[in-house]
């Protein structure tokens, strides 16, 4: 692992263990900021890195960028809160009485958010790059799967409350951030977009 890609991996693990921090005092950031504050620790790779040159031109992808990241563990939040809360109905499983219990139902639904946020974080990474790949696409959801893992086993060893997100959020974040990070430096590879006149 080089210099830019450990970069991109210290970036996320900072933004996450600072979305812990700030979440515990105000909670919201947990439900509204975590694609936020993502993004930003993206744009601070990039910029320590002195990766532009890499990404495609025009201010509208970056803005396209910021909300696509912003939408990412939205939707992961609804997927988690509608597969999670009709596991228990459909499969059987027992309904969990509060989510640091981290019950059969948890596990399900945050699998599902993994694999939504996945697609969403590939998608943010083709604005920047300019092309989609389902490589990439393949390494955010195993990363996404390996955080719910290690979350559980996190949750295992101590059952208090910041061992959940205290994990969940730093683990993910590094992982993302970094894949994105590799996409960005390999940005040759991957199925192309379609851009204007202007940038081709």
């Amino acid at each position: 692992m080089n210099r830019a890609q450990l970069t991109f991996l210290f970036a996320g693990l900072i933004a996450g263990i600072a979305t812990v921090a700030i979440g515990s005092i105000w909670p919201t950031l947990l439900v509204s900021g975590v694609g936020l504050v993502f993004f930003a620790a993206l744009v601070a790779a990039m910029a320590i890195g002195g990766i532009w040159p890499r990404l495609r031109g025009g201010f509208w992808r970056y803005v396209a960028a910021l909300i696509v990241s912003a939408a990412a563990y939205f939707l992961g939040l609804v997927a988690f809160n509608g597969v999670g809360g009709y596991a228990p109905d459909l499969l059987g499983v027992h309904a969990s009485s509060d989510i640091l219990r981290f019950g059969t139902d948890v596990g399900i639904g945050l699998l599902a958010a993994a694999l939504v946020s996945s697609v969403c974080i590939e998608l943010l990474a083709s604005v920047l790059t300019g092309r989609w790949s389902y490589r990439f696409l393949l390494y955010l959801i195993l990363a996404g799967f390996a955080t719910v893992a290690a979350t559980y086993v996190g949750h295992m060893f101590s059952q208090q409350p910041w061992a959940f997100f205290g994990v969940l959020l730093p683990v993910g974040e590094a992982l993302f951030c970094w894949i994105v990070g590799l996409q960005i430096l390999q940005s040759g590879q991957g199925v192309s977009i379609r851009t204007t006149k202007s940038e081709t």
